[in-house]
């Protein structure tokens, strides 16, 4: 079926001015690697002067620490709501991925959750069907090996990779759905019709994205071109960006940072190695936060101040910034 990526959202969304503070945050983000086996010309992660610049060391997520992550999570008032098991890396990348999805769901401290991946590795792992995932999300690079190799610099044969994701698609043991997007980035309108050809067949949904801006743009701009939002939202501005509300977000290292496209750890709320995430969702430094978005100086971190993902969100709390002031405080 085709769709735009913002179909995939939540249809009933809570007011946010309403419902604040959040005991619980509605999402979470648990990146179990930030390397990637793939070096995507649109994602900080592909770029070395980038990460370099933010001094970001490769790594996995430790099976402690996602353990650690799971029991901090038996804390909260009730379940999270989504769990992505992604956010600057390749999960599969990570060997410990599909014992990390079990772990999580034997736990029942979330109520779905969530992947995504480049596709690439979907081979190496012949019972990945069998994960008690709820989404498979896949990042599709191209629709020729040629193509694959100039956005993701990576060489990959395409029909081979097509045929891993047939194959997991018709997998009697799957469960969960599996979602194909592509970036309309260097792509022909025939280009597109290709990627709707083949993987409509062999995918629950279908979808062609824009790009969106990321933070820190004064170290690198990524938004290479101008060819609309990310998910068919339009672009909406906002001073205050509503993420920090109702997401947590914790990269490979532990760090609590401020949502999930925040890709070099500029503005670190906590620490999930020594802290636990209740603590941290409750305390000062998330709630100073909050304030510095609802009292308009988001500019003052890195991390928001030029940052183009919050402008294509679907909530927007600019008008309810005073009621969530009093709210807060």
């Amino acid at each position: 079926m085709r769709i735009e990526t913002k179909d995939l959202a939540a249809s009933k969304r809570k007011n946010l001015w309403e419902v604040v503070p959040l005991s619980t945050p509605f999402s979470m983000y648990i990146d179990v690697t930030n390397r990637c086996n793939f070096a995507c010309k649109y994602c900080p992660t592909g770029n070395p002067d980038m990460i370099q610049a933010a001094k970001r060391e490769l790594r996995y997520m430790t099976l402690d620490l996602f353990l650690k992550i799971i029991a901090d999570m038996g804390e909260f008032a009730e379940p999270v709501k989504v769990v992505n098991l992604y956010k600057d890396g390749e999960p599969l990348v990570n060997p410990n991925f599909p014992l990390m999805v079990r772990l999580l769901r034997e736990a029942g401290v979330c109520e779905k959750i969530y992947a995504k991946t480049n596709g690439q590795l979907i081979a190496k792992y012949p019972d990945l069907a069998t994960l008690p995932l709820d989404m498979l999300g896949l990042s599709v690079s191209h629709v020729t090996s040629g193509g694959f190799e100039k956005i993701s610099g990576r060489r990959v044969d395409y029909d081979e990779y097509k045929d891993g994701v047939r194959r997991l698609f018709d997998d009697s043991r799957r469960k969960f759905t599996i979602n194909a997007k592509i970036a309309r980035y260097q792509m022909t309108d025939a280009d597109i019709e290709k990627f709707y050809r083949d993987f409509g067949p062999i995918c629950d949904t279908v979808a062609v994205e824009g790009l969106h801006g990321w933070g820190a743009n004064s170290i690198k701009d990524m938004l290479l071109e101008d060819i609309g939002t990310h998910d068919g939202t339009p672009f909406n501005y906002k001073l205050a960006c509503p993420l920090p509300f109702y997401m947590l977000s914790v990269s490979s290292d532990g760090t609590v940072n401020v949502c999930c496209a925040e890709w070099g750890n500029f503005h670190r709320l906590g620490d999930a190695n020594t802290q636990s995430l209740f603590d941290i969702w409750n305390g000062g430094n998330y709630k100073a936060f909050r304030l510095m978005h609802l009292e308009g100086r988001r500019f003052e971190n890195i991390a928001c101040n030029d940052c183009q993902y919050r402008d294509t969100l679907p909530d927007n709390i600019d008008e309810h910034r005073q009621q969530m002031l009093e709210r807060m405080k």
